[in-house]
């Protein structure tokens, strides 16, 4: 399957973030909602204060409209990541699991629902960190990138996204030199059994007469 130039280029963030409006958060609420049918599947209905799920994009509209409180989501806290950035900090330690929207999801958030999550600011300068870290330990792997594979596991949309452009064109550049060793040894060998050795005929020849 051919790779289009919009996988090879990546996608901009307002497209990330159209994806990342798919994924589900919890709200509370604020007035009683009938069940709503929606492309997905029914959403609700919502009784306030029972905590429901819903759709990023849906929770944000009811947001905005005064109709919900959004609830951050458990990894959108203070103490949760300033755990991870801990965790990254660690020499070859692993890269954290996060939502594989994280970093869109969270840019939602603090922009329609800042008043719903504490320590916002905090919050703003160890997502900050934590994408530093991470950005460090993506390019130290692709410095050990190989014509066969490239393994980074729990790299998120926009992660993967940021080195994609230079990730296909390295990899095809490993791939046409791996092709060209392959193809330059295949000639030597050939070379080497077109070879032949008359001394050797002459000296050996009478032996298997």
């Amino acid at each position: 399957m051919a790779i289009t130039t919009q996988q090879r280029e990546g996608f901009t963030m307002p497209e990330l973030e159209y994806l990342a409006q798919c994924e589900d958060v919890t709200i509370v609420p604020l007035y009683r909602m009938d069940r709503l049918e929606l492309v997905r599947g029914p959403v609700g209905p919502f009784r306030p204060p029972q905590k429901a799920q819903a759709p990023l994009w849906l929770a944000v509209a009811l947001k905005r409209a005064n109709r919900c409180r959004i609830v951050a989501p458990k990894w959108l806290s203070y103490s949760h990541l300033r755990e991870l950035c801990k965790q990254e900090e660690q020499p070859e330690s692993m890269f954290a699991r996060l939502p594989v929207h994280y970093l869109e999801t969270a840019h939602i958030l603090l922009g329609a629902a800042e008043d719903d999550i504490a320590d916002s600011q905090d919050i703003r300068r160890l997502l900050q960190d934590l994408r530093e870290v991470r950005q460090s330990k993506t390019r130290e792997g692709l410095r050990m990138l190989n014509p066969m594979q490239l393994q980074m596991d729990n790299l998120s949309a926009a992660e993967i996204n940021e080195i994609r452009p230079l990730f296909t064109h390295a990899f095809d550049m490993l791939h046409r030199l791996d092709s060209l060793a392959a193809s330059e040894e295949s000639q030597h060998q050939s070379q080497f059994a077109d070879q032949s050795y008359p001394e050797f005929d002459d000296t050996f020849g009478s032996s298997f007469a």
